[in-house]
């Protein structure tokens, strides 16, 4: 799940930078020697895909994350030579005085090479960097400048960079944004994990694409925005949605937030206030109001909809307690097995559009699999996918099966996550598949690309490309 925090214990980050101009760049061909890579380590590819904006010396990369192995260590790749530094010891690593207030007595390590000062493989002509393995890791792609992280007191660990809008900041207007990104050993083969992540905001467009050899046959696997930014943005401000909606565009740091992070001038969080809001919640009590009286039957998987298999149908009741329960019976050689789980509290529009698994209402992860709770998982994951994309409804015919991963029912019946919704829609993300909010894998709508044995990833900073 991507997170607005971004610690540098466990990120892996990418950072870029625009502003555009019309003289060319001279690129480095250097120092790594590609071919001592040929059999190891995956290249990952920078590509500037958005030239008529941003110049290649505008953008900023830098990576973070943790080393692998039993004795883990925060780190960051040092993109001109692809080697890694460790973060356990700052006091002989290069630091600086806050850019925009150098008198204030911080020191800040600035992670993030320019994308025009990084190596060229002379192979492709293309900038690129062999990465060593590197877990929880997190790719940002910056505006402007690369980004600042302040030491802590005690120069054993950096801060979190933040958005502010005091012009005092060391990140002060700088727009940034992150992708997840991690590469690892799972004993047999290498695999990279990669997702765009949109679940908790949208600032700057990027792509990706995996080449990964699975068994005898590679495949490519993409994901990302299909648009500039400035194109994204003004189609977000276009689509169709509550008025409240438009405030998740954020003028002023030039990015769109979920809407449980709208704020205030005082940052305050206003959402709560909306009329959306209090819609939405309508809708989930209707749900919880509409099953205590009858029974909710949903069948869940996306190559299940239309199937009536009674072994399939798991029932849900209400109870005096607003408790949901529900049960699930099977036959397994000739015996009926019982399988049940419960969501405990009816959930706030909060609970839904943030999918916060740390709330009573989607937090049984301490019951998961125990008797009585054999489906306490799948029905965390379920309702709130389901209830941002309202593809459960209370107005069903009694005794009417309904299919909650049914794509084509998604973000049709009023209200549900605008946000989300705008992701998903046609022309926005790759394939229509982004993941905006906890749990959007559910019914593989999700952006994650995971494969084995990677040949390499190429990083697109705008627009996703190819077919």
């Amino acid at each position: 799940m991507k997170t607005i925090t971004m610690l540098a214990v466990l990120p892996l980050l990418f950072f870029f930078a625009a502003c555009k101009k019309d003289h060319t760049t001279i690129l480095p061909s250097g120092p790594i020697d590609y071919n001592s890579y040929a059999n190891g380590g995956v290249h990952l590819e920078i590509v500037n895909s958005d030239p008529a904006n941003y110049n290649d010396d505008e953008l900023y990369v830098g990576v973070m994350g943790a080393t692998t192995g039993s004795n883990s260590q925060s780190a960051y790749i040092d993109l001109k030579t692809g080697k890694t530094v460790l973060l356990n010891n700052l006091s002989p690593l290069p630091q600086v005085a806050n850019p925009n207030n150098p008198t204030d007595g911080g020191k800040f390590i600035v992670i993030g090479t320019r994308m025009s000062d990084m190596p060229i493989n002379p192979a492709t002509g293309r900038h690129s960097i062999p990465l060593p393995f590197i877990q929880s890791g997190r790719i940002l792609m910056s505006i402007g400048k690369p980004i600042y992280y302040y030491i802590n007191p005690g120069g054993t660990s950096l801060a979190a960079p933040i958005k502010s809008t005091n012009s005092k900041d060391a990140n002060y207007g700088t727009v940034f944004d992150f992708m997840e990104f991690t590469y690892y050993s799972t004993g047999t083969a290498a695999r990279v994990f990669a997702n765009t992540s949109r679940v908790d905001e949208y600032a700057i467009s990027m792509g990706f694409e995996l080449n990964a050899l699975q068994g005898t046959s590679g495949t490519v696997q993409r994901a990302g925005e299909l648009m500039t930014k400035e194109k994204t943005i003004q189609a977000f401000l276009n689509f169709p949605k509550p008025e409240e909606y438009n405030q998740c565009y954020r003028t002023f740091f030039q990015d769109i937030i979920n809407p449980g992070g709208m704020t205030d001038a005082g940052g305050n969080k206003i959402f709560t206030q909306t009329n959306a809001y209090a819609q939405f919640q309508t809708y989930i009590d209707s749900i919880w109001q509409q099953y205590k009286t009858r029974d909710l039957l949903l069948v869940l998987g996306t190559g299940n909809v239309g199937n009536t298999d009674e072994g399939l149908v798991i029932r849900g009741r209400v109870d005096d307690k607003n408790v949901f329960n529900f049960t699930q019976t099977t036959t397994v050689n000739g015996t009926k097995v019982v399988k049940a789980g419960t969501l405990p509290i009816k959930p706030t529009t909060s609970d839904v559009l943030g999918g916060t698994a740390g709330t009573g209402a989607f937090n049984n992860s301490s019951l998961d699999g125990q008797a009585g709770h054999e489906l306490d998982n799948s029905l965390r994951v379920t309702f709130v996918a389901a209830l941002n994309r309202h593809s459960i409804v209370s107005n069903a015919a009694e005794g009417q099966i309904q299919y909650p991963e049914d794509v084509s029912i998604f973000y049709k019946h009023a209200p549900y996550n605008y946000y989300a919704a705008f992701w998903h829609s046609q022309g926005v993300s790759y394939n229509n598949l982004q993941y905006a909010f906890s749990y959007d894998d559910a019914a593989n709508q999700s952006s994650t690309i995971v494969g084995d044995n990677p040949a390499y990833c190429t990083l697109y900073f705008g627009p996703i490309t190819g077919k």
